[in-house]
């Protein structure tokens, strides 16, 4: 183990090679007396310009034979942003580690220590570059202690020590990260499941997608939301209380509203996995549809797949079935077919997973779930979403699978294309159907086995950012009544096989994991949240004073295009006293928009001219708040989208500043029941469909 930086983050080990020579030349900075090398001197350049500190040993640089180095660096984490480190030739080529853990800061104020893989190393000359990605333009690293770098800001994070070595350093997940438990089929521990059949099992869906800063994915909040700004994206916060340590990650300075600091799980950790699929087995949930997204991203793209690889491994430990379920949400009519193609071939030659021990079959043959081909806003043709299954069932080496459609609960209404095309599955699920009786009767006739869903509820208020009071796209739980309401009804219809959806979606809230009854404190801060969408992608927010966009000016997010997009604003307007109020939308030449006040919609403007939309009135009493929804779609003309107002005292005018609240932040709670009792009502709902518990329309006791 050679430190290049004169630290040794610790001690050799026998067969471990010399890799950097640290002799010391250029521009130096003083390493402090803290790390125990009081007054010697380092080769750490600092370049004003990039923000980045480059190690440039003079001597030799030796790579090993095999062109695989591993690189640790050691910081003191005291502010927020992220770390990028690469190694740099002497031809100014930069290579960039393919496999690492950490690298994120989050202001824990301990010593924390990123690690790195880099490959293709070929001789002399690699210098080590380490750049800080600052939230804040003054943000710099620092060394040592309290060693700053001349001329530059303050505020970032402190590097205490890099170390470079041939071999990996001893930390068990770094390890884990630079394996590939996905390649191959699955030879670790395993319980046999009965996996011939879904007939008498309750299945769930498993989305998987919870990312969190320095997890072995390294994407940052996946589906939390803006977690550094305080904006969340899902309505139901999680009971971490059984979740590993080491799985979890500080939410920033966001704080419970106990006061205490907020941590959540990325579904990337394999103890994660290990941890759901353990609250399966305890409440007699058979197995996961686990969840695979036709973006590029989660198929056959030479990522790694570290959810489907801890997920079919906590089945086997467990004793729980899986199966593959794609939705195809991201997909494009002209591409779908070859992807998916593509993604099964992958999966059944590189993955293996139909060598899995737990594997679903029915029928003899393996599961496929496909979710949302028939789905209007998906976009797909009949003709292209039959092209798929017909691969699925028929291709004469990758097909005689058991393909399960996934579609729209109102199917009957769609069409003659679409039914013919219903009748190409060997089962279906339509989502948030509870016509089960029916349902069950119509795909009969149609000779498609039934396979109802169930979910214990729907919210998305922190998504779409909806203010508190809302109640836009929100299905109350009712403390559990909605779930017991569906999972009798389907009883009664004789349904014999369940998909609850889902296991642990709290973006929409209808997960049935365990929640935390004590979640984030609703924000509320001046201002209104701008959110963009683009017509494919992520979403943004920012929060700015005013509802007022100039698409002439600077476009407020950076590498996106102004053009084509949807834009939303939503809080709440106090207005200064009682009185009539009347709104209204300014915008550019043939953009749309749409405004409501307190859930009521009372504009919609379809066409914009010169002079602002018709104005809606609403009489406000003293001290009453208005909630309101903004949403706006823009096209390319020049232009500004402006929500204005009149009333008592008040000309014609943009709302101002001081009326607005960016105020939302709805979480649901478990209503007086445990965090786990969503899982009891799956497990008395099977009971109840196989006929083990009598059917009893009352809420059972929690």
């Amino acid at each position: 183990m050679v430190a290049i930086a004169g630290l040794c983050l610790g001690a050799a080990r026998a067969g471990q090679t010399p890799l950097l020579a640290t002799k010391e030349d250029g521009k130096v900075v003083n390493q402090v007396a803290a790390d125990g090398v009081k007054g010697r001197t380092l080769g750490w350049q600092f370049d004003q310009k990039t923000q980045e500190l480059t190690f440039r040993p003079a001597g030799k640089v030796t790579s090993p034979v095999n062109g695989t180095l591993y690189l640790a660096v050691t910081c003191l984490d005291n502010c927020y942003g992220d770390l990028s480190v690469r190694f740099k030739g002497k031809d100014g080529k930069q290579i960039a580690p393919d496999r690492g853990l950490g690298g994120a800061c989050l202001k824990t104020g301990k010593r924390v220590t990123s690690m790195y893989r880099f490959q293709g190393l070929d001789g002399s000359g690699d210098s080590v570059v380490i750049h800080y990605n600052a939230p804040k333009p003054d943000g710099y690293l620092m060394l040592g202690t309290g060693a700053g770098v001349p001329g530059a800001g303050s505020g970032g994070p402190v590097v205490l020590g890099v170390m470079a070595q041939d071999t990996p350093p001893d930390d068990a997940q770094f390890r884990y990260v630079l394996t590939d438990p996905w390649k191959g089929p699955y030879t670790g521990p395993s319980i046999k499941a009965d996996n011939s059949t879904l007939k008498g099992k309750v299945m769930v869906g498993y989305q998987g997608w919870f990312r969190t800063p320095n997890d072995p994915c390294r994407e940052g909040w996946g589906h939390w939301g803006d977690i550094l700004h305080g904006m969340y994206n899902t309505d139901m916060w999680p009971d971490v209380s059984q979740y590993p340590p080491q799985t979890l990650a500080k939410a920033a300075e966001v704080k419970t509203r106990s006061g205490k600091t907020a941590y959540l799980f990325s579904s990337a950790w394999p103890e994660v996995a290990d941890l759901h699929f353990r609250w399966m087995r305890e409440n007699d949930i058979d197995g996961a549809f686990v969840q695979r997204f036709i973006t590029g991203t989660y198929t056959a793209s030479g990522r790694p797949d570290w959810v489907l690889a801890a997920a079919r491994a906590a089945a086997n430990r467990e004793g729980r079935i899986w199966a593959i379920e794609y939705d195809v949400s991201g997909g494009r009519d002209a591409t779908i077919v070859d992807m998916m193609q593509k993604d099964w071939k992958y999966l059944v030659d590189t993955v293996g997973i139909l060598k899995d021990p737990n594997y679903a079959h029915e029928n003899g043959k393996p599961v496929v779930f496909i979710w949302g081909l028939p789905v209007p806003d998906r976009h797909f043709t009949s003709g292209t979403s039959n092209a798929v299954v017909d691969f699925f069932k028929n291709d004469p080496k990758y097909g005689g699978n058991y393909v399960i459609g996934g579609i729209i609960s109102s199917w009957r209404t769609m069409d003659a294309g679409w039914q013919e095309h219903f009748k190409k599955y060997d089962a279906i699920q339509p989502w948030m159907s509870r016509t089960y009786a029916d349902d069950a009767a119509d795909f009969a006739k149609m000779g498609v086995t039934y396979v109802a869903h169930a979910n214990p509820g729907f919210s998305w208020s922190n998504m779409h950012h909806y203010p508190v009071g809302s109640t836009q796209a929100f299905k109350p739980r009712e403390g559990g009544q909605l779930y017991w309401d569906s999972l009798c009804a389907l009883s009664q219809a004789k349904v014999d096989r369940l998909c609850v959806g889902m296991f642990d979606e709290f973006d929409e809230s209808t997960a049935i994991m365990p929640m935390s009854d004590d979640p984030p404190a609703t924000p509320s801060r001046p201002g209104t949240c701008l959110q963009y969408h683009p017509a494919l992608g992520k979403t943004f927010k920012t929060v700015t004073p005013t509802v007022s966009l100039d698409f002439s000016a600077r476009f407020p997010f950076k590498n996106v295009s102004g053009s084509n997009c949807g834009l939303s604003w939503g809080g709440v307007i106090t207005p200064p006293k009682a009185g009539d109020y009347t709104f209204y939308i300014q915008g550019a030449a043939g953009d749309f928009a749409a405004l409501s006040l307190n859930d009521k919609p009372v504009i919609g403007m379809k066409n914009f001219g010169a002079a602002p939309s018709a104005g809606a009135k609403i009489t406000v009493a003293a001290g009453e708040k208005v909630i309101y929804q903004l949403s706006y779609y823009h096209h390319r003309n020049p232009g500004t989208a402006r929500l204005l107002w009149e009333g008592p005292g008040i000309p014609l005018q943009p709302v101002p500043a001081w009326a607005l609240t960016d105020a939302w932040g709805r979480f649901l709670t478990n209503e007086g029941h445990p965090s786990d009792w969503w899982l009891k009502l799956t497990r008395y709902g099977k009971e109840m469909m196989n006929g083990k518990r009598p059917i009893d329309p009352k809420l059972p006791e929690s």
